[in-house]
């Protein structure tokens, strides 16, 4: 409790925790606390091995967590309502974003699926990984843009010809998800509205403007 009390303090102040009024706005905050969130439980995460217990617990307590606001940004739509004498009316009553309740449950689906995809190495035993230090071409690897992380090794006959269907069809299957979040990233932000305050500093050029414009779509 007091864990999820200092996550939603710290949303709520925009991530300045001395209360000095240099915090970001609360939209703001709620962005950056899913990708840290994210660092902070993955970034362990260098093997292809099963989810650690209490990490995956971790991921699927706090994402419900910051999910949870979600239910409250809300749009305005009309309804009809029923009255006690048979008559109706329109109204307008509050329902979930239109963009979070279609990505939502989409993207809950995909994050099931990768750790799925995890689960599914708890029983592999041809390969393994050795640490930087521990292998002989670490000092070559120095020059790697990822020398940091854990070298797969395998045994002396090789990968049977099974794990190598079974990490083929891996491979495929998380290559699908990855499109499949890319695609809702840049769906959403082909939706949002460019503010003025974003576009009035740039230069003067239709070519330009447009180029910067459509650029984080393809992001």
């Amino acid at each position: 409790m007091e864990q999820m009390k200092e996550r939603f303090v710290k949303l709520l102040l925009g991530e300045d925790m001395s209360s000095g009024g240099k915090g970001v706005s609360s939209s703001l905050a709620l962005s950056n606390a899913f990708p840290n969130l994210a660092v902070a439980v993955f970034c362990e995460q260098k093997c292809l091995e099963l989810m650690l217990p209490e990490r995956k617990a971790r991921w699927r307590k706090e994402i419900d967590w910051l999910l949870s606001v979600t239910d409250y940004v809300v749009e305005m739509v009309h309804t009809q309502q029923k009255s006690k004498d048979g008559s109706s009316m329109e109204i307008k009553t509050t329902r979930q974003q239109t963009d979070l309740h279609m990505n939502i449950p989409a993207l809950r689906k995909l994050d099931n699926m990768l750790i799925d995809c995890l689960d599914n190495f708890r029983d592999q035993n041809e390969f393994y990984y050795v640490s930087k230090d521990a292998d002989k071409d670490s000092s070559k690897r120095k020059n790697d843009d990822k020398w940091w992380l854990p070298t797969p090794k395998v045994l002396v006959e090789g990968l049977s010809d099974a794990v190598r269907r079974f990490l083929q069809y891996q491979k495929d299957f998380m290559n699908q998800v990855l499109k499949a979040a890319m695609a809702i990233n840049a769906q959403t932000l082909l939706e949002m509205e460019i503010p003025e305050s974003y576009i009035d500093p740039l230069p003067k050029n239709s070519v330009y403007i447009q180029q910067s414009c459509v650029l984080p779509s393809s992001v």
